[in-house]
């Protein structure tokens, strides 16, 4: 359904990217039902976008082990961070709906010991109580690296959920062996931080065949980075499937309920990604302990386009507006509109506090791009940068506050 004339007003301003024609001007009101709908219209294409932007990574990664060279490897990580960012715009769908989180972690799972699947330097601090992180599946395995094998070795048993049970390298939270932040390591390598503002530094001939090989094992390496690119686009897939309106799983369960609780699903996904998740684990953590290691992207230093990502994701959710890949955006029937029917004055709180994260997300990105990346801005004696983060993490909890306030009313927005 069409979004209201309110919506063409409230939502141009804080949608700058969008040509305002695209709103209708009609004054057929938002339902509940509209909104849901186009809730699981947005997950379907944001994990179709995740899905083509994974198809092009492991393009860009095969084209690189054809013939590696330094520029097909700066080529092979641009393509992970596009494809990392689109990604990050759909996590606003974990939390308030329990299929996402049952597999988000075999594509995005982090913190991880990266000594599991290669080479780290001598001084290397792994996670405690962790006796397979420094295993070096590829340099010291002889079992073929396959997308099979490396789906296998993460997840299994939770030991925290069956304290006596045997544990296995595959029941310990951070030996990620798959997913966006084990592709990242193979292409960055670790970050040793020995300069400021410096991400890993893998030379490109870690994947030459021959004479020309470094750091062992070569052969091994270029098995184990395309295997992960091709369980990428696997896992992924299943995502669109479950989040398909014309198939028969998670999709169809979703629109079985109660249009409340519906709604309460997508409020709240959005507002515990919004601080839970965001502002508590991604950066609240990262700057009580002044750790670099308690950044998402430690290899190539690219938390904050993340941060971003999730950032604009929990934004586009509740304005009803989907964001493609390349840029464009396009407008439907938003949880806005419908906040709005039943009280313009909190939705107006709701956008007032996305504009006040997006300018503190800008400010950090902006930081990051100008050299001084998350895990410098959260260093002790980066003053200004702490103060830009605790900025941001304010805005989100005063976001996500008002994200609250709206999930109070569920029950009387699903009447509307």
């Amino acid at each position: 359904m069409s979004i209201t004339t309110r919506s063409f007003t409230a939502l141009c301003a804080p949608l700058l990217a969008l040509p305002c024609a695209l709103f209708p001007a009609d004054e057929t009101p938002v339902t509940a039902a509209d909104v849901t709908t186009r809730y699981v219209e947005l997950a379907h294409a944001g994990y179709e976008d995740s899905l083509r932007t994974a198809r092009a990574l492991h393009e860009s990664v095969t084209r690189f082990l054809q013939a590696p060279d330094p520029e097909r490897f700066d080529a092979a990580k641009r393509a992970w961070i596009h494809a990392h960012v689109v990604y990050s715009r759909t996590e606003a769908l974990r939390f308030g709906n329990p299929n996402v989180d049952a597999w988000e972690g075999s594509v995005n799972a982090w913190p991880m010991d990266e000594g599991l699947i290669d080479y780290v330097a001598d001084g290397y601090i792994a996670h405690e109580g962790n006796p397979y992180a420094r295993t070096n599946l590829i340099v010291n395995g002889t079992v073929p690296l396959t997308d099979e094998l490396i789906g296998e070795l993460q997840g299994g048993t939770d030991p925290k959920a069956i304290p006596n049970a045997q544990v296995d390298m595959s029941d310990i939270e951070t030996n990620v062996t798959r997913g966006y932040h084990a592709i990242e390591f193979l292409l960055w390598g670790q970050d040793l931080n020995l300069q400021p503002g410096t991400c890993g530094q893998r030379p490109y001939t870690d994947y030459l065949v021959g004479d020309g090989c470094t750091n062992q094992r070569c052969d091994r390496r270029r098995d184990y980075l395309s295997a992960a690119t091709r369980r990428l686009m696997r896992d992924l897939r299943f995502a669109v499937v479950d989040w398909s309106s014309a198939g028969d799983l998670y999709a169809r369960r979703f629109a079985a309920l109660p249009l409340e609780e519906q709604l309460d699903r997508m409020i709240v996904g959005l507002g515990t990604m919004s601080y839970g998740e965001l502002a508590s684990e991604r950066m609240q953590v990262a700057l009580l302990t002044s750790d670099q290691e308690e950044e998402q992207s430690c290899f190539s230093d690219t938390t904050h386009l993340a941060i971003r990502g999730n950032a604009e994701g929990i934004e586009d959710f509740y304005l009803g507006a989907r964001r493609s890949p390349d840029g464009e955006r396009v407008a439907g029937a938003s949880l806005s509109a419908l906040v709005h029917r039943l009280d313009p004055e909190l939705d107006a709180r709701v956008l007032r506090a996305f504009d006040a994260t997006r300018a503190r997300v800008d400010a950090l990105v902006a930081a990051a791009e100008a050299g001084t990346p998350f895990d410098e801005q959260i260093a002790a004696d980066d003053h200004d940068g702490r103060a830009r983060v605790q900025a941001l993490i304010d805005a989100l909890r005063e976001q996500t506050e008002a994200l609250e306030a709206v999930r109070a009313r569920a029950g009387e927005l699903a009447a509307l």
